[in-house]
């Protein structure tokens, strides 16, 4: 290493500068000194590199995490000569390395790279690693694939209370309850040690049955097989608070709140049991009991928001929010949804933009597709179509999800743009979504608004066939809409003939306003008489004065009685 005038440091491989850096990066990986092998452009060994994979984890970058994973398997090449240097003494790839990996994998769009480590794990021996088959057991629980997960399990040649809770935690996640209450039994009979894990897996189990007399029998569970110290954490409160509340038995939550020593010291412990009075409707409860908490972090606020908003209390849901904002906390992205579906329901558009502004100046609309979804469906629902679509377009196209097409998809279907529905029903399936039933409703509803009938007769006869969507009712009379506003009457009461189930009202009501419209007075006797089969209180509507001149040799004559009338009933209010 030398410095001439003006140059910077130049540093050379197996110099001592290099030597430097992999001794600091053994005694403590960071990014830091990441930045500098790069920086100097000095090799990085393998070994070396796999201890920055948890670094790069933890600072919000996996996709780093895996190129350097897959960069350290391109560039380890074993040799006899560097086998027996202390630099390769350490296995490359290892289990923990394999294990960093595949936590960068379960924070991936998509399984696939998951699914290649397993290969890579099964051709390279690790199989009987215990540590690296609990990771990879932990990204199939990650990703809901709780069937493969159990494949897995079953195949591990060792197991250990880790393995267990990850599965247990798979099956709770799933809401495939009797599997986890099946894994438990099996921990009790093989013996092995339950820890907080566990028991925190096995409450979330027993509150998403919601049976109280199971939940009870898993608190004495909890109590006799833990020590004191680790039954009073605040985890296993949490569970057992949480539990208590989901099975309706909020009194029991209490005593379990009032009882541990940890609410004094966790916030969580608050928010949980703020959140039990809260969703059992008890919102004055959970109001006082937020009030007496020492420290308030966003989850508190959040949670006492979200249950006046579900109570109705929207007016005082904005008001809590407005003290939120006056103690310097910001909203994130799950208060920020909860606030926008509170201005759906009020009408409070006002509140939604200024929401809009604020989200918008940290880019998390681009890159968030709920909070997008919440926002389109309030632009939408009044009438502010293009913005709705300019906050759709500004969701870059890797977060975009169904349920953010869909909320487009129906907005501009209500406002009668049917083609460009059509088109964003196209750009979805570029994007490689999978479209579901409340798309296609959406579709239908937009081609019949806009009078595309073979374009919609087209989307509704691909649905079984090219989608796997199978038509039910709404789709069924979205059609007999399309048509009947086609003026096809004759063709919708067919369509409805052969319909697979039997037509509801709404879909005899669809087609009788049709025959309203268009005058077909044969179709609308034998519609009445369907509804009246339907509906013993139906009362068919007697006909108007102009209403008996309103077939087509006479709709002149019709107008001009509209016109009289009109006259007259003038005259009447301004004398």
């Amino acid at each position: 290493m030398r410095r001439r005038p003006g140059h910077a440091i130049a540093a050379l491989p197996g110099g001592f500068l290099h030597l430097s850096l992999l001794a600091s990066l053994r005694r403590r990986p960071s990014l830091e000194a990441h930045a500098q092998f790069l920086l100097l452009g000095l090799p990085l060994p393998a070994a070396a590199a796999s201890r920055l994979l948890r670094p790069h984890l933890r600072a919000g970058h996996p996709l780093a995490s895996l190129r350097l994973f897959l960069r350290m398997l391109r560039d380890h090449q074993p040799s006899p000569a560097s086998a027996t240097s202390s630099q390769e003494q350490e296995a490359v790839p290892s289990s923990h390395s394999l294990s960093a990996a595949l936590a960068a994998c379960s924070r991936h769009d998509s399984p696939s790279p998951g699914l290649c480590i397993h290969a890579y794990l099964l051709k390279s021996g690790f199989v009987s690693d215990i540590f690296a088959m609990n990771s990879l057991l932990h990204f199939y629980a990650s990703f809901g694939l709780h069937c493969l997960a159990r494949n897995l399990f079953d195949e591990m040649k060792a197991r250990d209370t880790v393995s267990f809770n990850t599965l247990i935690g798979s099956y709770v996640q799933s809401g495939c309850v009797d599997g986890a209450f099946g894994l438990f039994r099996n921990i009790l009979e093989g013996g092995i040690r339950l820890d907080g894990w566990t028991i925190t897996a096995l409450l979330g189990a027993c509150a998403d049955l919601g049976d109280l007399m199971v939940a009870k029998a898993a608190h004495g569970i909890a109590r006799r097989a833990l020590r004191l110290k680790l039954f009073n954490s605040a985890e296993v409160v949490i569970g057992l608070v949480g539990m208590y509340a989901k099975c309706g038995a909020v009194h029991l939550a209490r005593k379990v709140f009032d009882l541990s020593g940890e609410k004094a010291n966790d916030v969580r412990v608050w928010s949980v049991m703020v959140s039990g009075y809260a969703t059992a409707g008890e919102i004055d409860m959970a109001q006082r009991l937020f009030d007496e908490m020492p420290n308030k972090d966003l989850v508190a606020w959040t949670v006492l928001i979200a249950g006046y908003v579900q109570a109705g209390r929207y007016s005082e849901a904005f008001r809590l929010f407005e003290e939120m904002e006056a103690t310097g906390l910001e909203a994130d992205e799950v208060t920020v949804v909860i606030l926008i579906s509170a201005c759906v329901q009020y009408g409070v558009i006002d509140l939604a933009k200024r929401l809009h502004h604020r989200v918008n100046q940290n880019g998390l609309v681009c890159r968030n597709a709920r909070v997008a979804t919440s926002l389109v469906h309030i632009y939408a629902k009044h009438g502010c179509i293009q913005t709705a679509m300019d906050v759709f377009h500004g969701v870059v196209s890797e977060f975009k999800t169904v349920e953010l097409f869909n909320a487009m998809i129906h907005g501009l279907a209500h406002r009668g743009y049917g083609k460009k529905a059509i088109s964003l029903f196209d750009e979805m399936e570029s994007l490689g979504l999978h479209p579901d039933g409340i798309t296609f409703v959406g579709v239908l509803c937009a081609c019949s608004r806009s009078g595309l009938v073979d374009e919609g007769s087209k989307l509704f006869n691909s649905m079984s066939d090219k989608y796997g969507v199978k038509p039910d009712v709404k789709h069924h009379a979205c059609m007999v809409d399309l048509l009947g506003r086609a003026g096809r009457l004759e063709d919708a009461y067919s369509f409805i003939q052969r319909m697979p189930f039997k037509a509801n009202h709404v879909v005899w009501s669809s087609l009788l306003t049709a025959c309203k419209i268009h005058g077909n007075k044969n179709i609308r006797k034998l519609v009445e008489r369907k509804i009246l089969e339907l509906d013993s209180t139906y009362k068919p509507e007697k006909p108007t004065l102009s209403g008996l001149f309103s077939d087509e040799k006479r709709k002149d004559l019709a107008a001009r009685v509209r016109k009289i009338i009109r006259h007259k009933s003038y005259h009447t209010h301004t004398h």
